[in-house]
């Protein structure tokens, strides 16, 4: 449709795709977490190092957040989601060859590499094929893959570990990533023309780092993925150092995973009901943490249980919320670029925090101080949120007066 979009029912199967393939960038980086207690020892590693293999993910991942947004815009996501899957999948199966930190830590920025890709390229598809009153909907389902990818490994590579060894567990991810590569080669399509796509993706770049609304909401992002990332890097140790058993502290963080698929879910839909996403977003902040407080003193099984859940659940529901603001702030033809830039700027966070605690763990012994130091994140998000509310207030008024 000549400058425009037909929103045929095609537009699920891009949804599916896309989900899939966000999911399989969250399978690879957290089917480390769950191998830690297993493969540290084996490698004579330390628990720095152990989270610097987290990390080492993140360097690749935010380096490749702007070109390939740009690149999505100017070009298309087909070509660029299946490479990059491609590439992730092959450096993951990599892993089970490695018998050294210095390998394991180049492999894990390669992986990050291909990862990096993948956010901006589906957020653009997404705005390309469903209409505004939907976005909260589909970018809710996309943001289920984060927890989801928690969930899932949490539930798949404990016993691919038991079955196959560490080893097994990291071809078998690696596989079946590089298969949802092939799969987005297969039946990915575009939904616009040329014409809507960025001509000058320098001009694109500029405007946006210009753009006050987008670069605090994405630093907020960056503040809620402070959190995130050090919870799904550091919970399974910590349970572990409870006293469970490797499978225990997976089915805890599986739960935790589980909530953070159904928050994303619940939150875009009403979020398209109400139209006011900023606030729904401030809300789930703010219960976030004294939640993330609650999981952390908590020592039984079950109440570890609970509060992973709910606290999977309030975090993860903020997700979806922050990237449909900065695609609405940033417009269609600058969705990619705008997503790329905001995720490079929200996997900042992801580089250090797992770094910053395991450093912090490796002080002080213990973990009396991961739980305050990660509630940070959600306080200073607020701030920024409510910042960006005002300005848009401001704004909105200066809109209507002028016209």
């Amino acid at each position: 449709m000549k400058n425009g979009a037909c929103y045929s029912q095609y537009r699920w199967v891009i949804l599916v795709l896309c989900a899939l393939c966000f999911l399989f960038t969250f399978v690879t980086r957290f089917t480390w977490p769950p191998l830690i207690s297993v493969v540290v020892p084996a490698l004579g590693m330390t628990m720095s190092q152990a989270g610097a293999f987290m990390s080492a993910f993140y360097l690749g991942y935010v380096v490749t957040q702007i070109p390939a947004g740009m690149l999505a815009d100017r070009f298309g996501v087909r070509m660029i989601l299946a490479f990059s899957l491609i590439a992730e999948g092959l450096a993951t199966m990599s892993l089970s060859l490695i018998s050294s930190y210095e390998v394991g830590f180049t492999l894990r920025i390669l992986a990050g590499l291909g990862a990096g890709a993948v956010f901006a390229s589906c957020s653009r598809a997404l705005v390309e094929w469903f209409p505004p009153k939907e976005q909260g909907l589909a970018f809710g389902i996309l943001f289920a893959a984060p927890s989801g990818g928690i969930l899932v490994t949490n539930i798949m590579v404990p016993p691919l570990n038991q079955a196959l060894g560490w080893h097994g567990a990291f071809q078998s991810v690696g596989s079946l990533t590089f298969a949802a590569g092939l799969l987005v080669l297969a039946f990915m399509k575009s939904n616009r023309d040329a014409e809507s796509r960025a001509e000058n993706v320098l001009t694109g770049l500029r405007y946006i780092f210009s753009n006050r609304l987008l670069i605090m909401t994405a630093a907020a992002g960056f503040c809620l993925m402070w959190l995130q990332l050090g919870i799904a890097t550091w919970a399974n140790v910590y349970i572990k150092g409870l006293g469970f058993t490797v499978n225990e502290a997976g089915r805890v963080m599986a739960l935790y995973g589980l909530g953070g698929v159904i928050a994303p879910l619940l939150s875009g839909v009403i979020s398209d009901r109400i139209g006011n996403r900023s606030w729904l977003a401030l809300f789930a902040l703010t219960v976030t943490i004294p939640v993330t407080i609650l999981f952390g003193s908590q020592t039984s099984f079950t109440a570890l249980c609970i509060a992973g859940f709910a606290a999977g659940f309030t975090s993860y529901a903020v997700n979806p919320q922050l990237t449909v603001m900065i695609s609405q702030f940033a417009g269609l033809t600058l969705a990619a670029t705008a997503n790329g830039v905001s995720n490079f700027l929200f996997q900042l966070a992801s580089l250090v925090s797992p770094l910053f605690i395991g450093l912090v763990l490796d002080l002080t012994g213990n973990f009396s101080y991961v739980w305050w130091i990660l509630a940070l994140g959600p306080v200073i998000a607020i701030v920024l949120l409510l910042r960006v509310q005002a300005e848009s207030a401001l704004y909105a008024m200066k809109t209507d007066e002028s016209t």
